[in-house]
């Protein structure tokens, strides 16, 4: 069996782990970062980089690359089928980053990969964690041929983490009614490529976002008890042709998926010398793009506390912090995703004939669409803004 010795054991190398490993490089806090998978996904996955968590990367080096490689959107429009409502405006937000940026997760995770081995660094790919104990100084992560042993531990590995069940932390969940198809899809039609596009309706959400490298990415909302099988071209064009402004055909489809949203947080971000980060601690509807720069979020954070500890903070102290800090960030995730789910999601048809008036009236309303800007776009949730240690890159950094 390989054993590795190190402070700090990641577990998990998805943009969550990797920035964690990014921001300990950077402070010269030795660590192990393990994968079961086989390196960047090939996906697209999550699309949306809010102001919040590109400050974050540009903390890290990598927010210029990312820019640079996605799309800047600075507005969403809202419409009422073929009328549109309001806008939503993203280039109001205090930030250097006064957008959103649309970048592929197989982009994001392979700049961050990139970014991590020009810090000396790489993840230990196809190493599947089965095991977690506490021993003497710290924790054992093992799987099939290898052991960890490392005083801190960090569970960056999903929805499903080894290491929060291995720690005895619950994730509690509610699932929404509803069920959400993705497709990456080239389209004919009068859909401006400049913009990010919403319509609501009665019979669910129906949202196009132009992409940086060609295909728009298309989401659906359907209710459902069940989970939909992965839809096909024919499926998300019925959909298209129902809610949308007409005159739009999807030519081509490149990739699909289906699943339910669940919210939760979970009951405890760590005990001891282990924390999680990412999905391991929270999920909630993708509605609003929240999870991959919450994620980031929690581990920028965490990758400061573990280098301040490193330098000599109190370890108890520190990693306290680190957990009140985060748990309070991600329950206001969870909040303002189920608020943003609920009002773009709702059905019935008088519920949907109040929202149409709401979100007329929200037009007239400058300031409020300023506000609900600036929440979504998490900047009032990073690490700088809640009061985490400075990263302090090594003098060699």
């Amino acid at each position: 069996m390989k054993t590795y010795e190190s402070q700090v054991c990641i577990v998990g190398a998805g943009p969550s782990g990797l920035a964690a490993a990014i921001g300990l490089a950077l402070a010269d806090v030795p660590f192990v970062l393990l994968d079961a998978g086989t390196g960047p996904v090939t996906e697209s996955r999550a699309l949306v980089m809010h102001a919040g968590g590109t400050e974050v990367l540009r903390h890290l080096g990598v927010a210029d690359e990312l820019v640079d490689a996605g799309l800047k959107m600075p507005t969403f429009r809202i419409y009422g089928r073929r009328r549109t409502l309001t806008t939503i405006p993203w280039d109001s937000v205090a930030s250097p980053f006064p957008f959103i940026l649309f970048v592929p997760q197989r982009t994001t995770e392979s700049v961050l990969h990139r970014r991590l081995a020009q810090l000396g660094a790489q993840p230990l790919h196809e190493h599947r964690v089965t095991g977690v104990a506490e021993v003497a100084g710290g924790y054992e992560v093992t799987g099939d041929g290898f052991a960890v042993r490392a005083p801190y531990l960090v569970g960056a590995d999903g929805l499903g983490s080894t290491v929060r069940r291995e720690l005895g932390i619950t994730l509690p969940t509610g699932t929404y009614d509803t069920a959400f198809l993705l497709g990456d899809v080239d389209l004919d039609g009068p859909l401006d490529p400049t913009v990010t596009h919403v319509f609501p309706s009665r019979h669910g959400l129906l949202f196009f976002g132009p992409t940086a490298d060609g295909p728009w990415r298309l989401i659906i909302t359907v209710r459902t008890p069940r989970l939909p099988t992965t839809p096909t071209k024919q499926v998300l064009q019925r959909h298209v042709d129902e809610r949308g402004p007409g005159g739009l055909r999807i030519k081509e489809l490149t990739w699909s998926a289906a699943f339910r949203a669940q919210h939760g947080v979970a009951s405890s971000f760590g005990h001891g010398g282990a924390a999680l980060v990412g999905d391991a601690a929270h999920t909630h509807s993708p509605t609003g793009g929240q999870g991959l720069n919450t994620g980031i979020q929690d581990a920028y954070d965490l990758a400061a506390t573990l280098a301040a500890i490193h330098r000599g903070a109190p370890a108890g102290a520190a990693l306290a912090g680190y957990r009140s800090r985060r748990h309070a960030a991600a329950q206001e995730v969870v909040q303002v995703t189920h608020r943003v789910h609920q009002a773009l999601t709702a059905g019935t048809l008088p519920v949907h004939l109040l929202r149409l008036g709401v979100l007329s009236v929200l037009e007239l309303l400058p300031a409020v669409r300023r506000r609900v800007a600036r929440t979504v776009s998490g900047i009032g949730r990073t690490p700088q803004a809640t009061g985490a240690p400075t990263l302090r890159p090594a003098d060699n950094r």
